[in-house]
């Protein structure tokens, strides 16, 4: 496997859920994945307690799951958080869900993924977790 089948995965499959931990306190919650220039971004607001959460402790996982429920995605990693006003402004432009935002807006959060290691899963391995394929990217 490898990084490319993990873009091909989530752009089948680009509703996941965002899992963070805030006070020892896991918080999970489902989130659109965005693809540009083949990388995966995610927006949010730092006014909303997933934005906090996100700035008090970069550390993520994200999950995605196949319609059919054969295959599943999960993917750790470290927030990125990207402050290119021309890349915020063409998601604007593009997802009608951002509409309200502004690109100059600092609490207007756009963020990739770093040190981030995936492996994909089946059923069938569910006794054997630890023997996965590790894609780190």
């Amino acid at each position: 496997m490898s990084y490319d089948d993990i873009l091909k995965f989530v752009t089948q499959n680009p509703v996941c859920t965002l899992a963070t931990c805030a006070k020892n306190q896991p918080h999970n919650r489902a989130f659109l994945t965005n693809i540009i220039n083949d990388k995966i971004y995610f927006t949010t607001s730092s006014h909303k307690n997933v934005g906090k959460e996100i700035l008090e402790n970069r550390t993520i996982e994200l999950c995605y799951l196949a319609s059919d429920f054969s295959k599943m995605l999960r993917i750790e990693a470290k927030v990125l958080i990207d402050t290119d006003i021309k890349l915020k402004q063409k998601m604007i432009d593009e997802k009608e869900y951002l509409k309200d935002f502004k690109a100059n807006d600092e609490t207007f959060i756009l963020f990739t993924l770093e040190e981030a290691k995936a492996k994909f899963w089946m059923l069938s391995d569910n006794m054997n977790e630890d023997k996965l394929e590790i894609i780190i990217f």
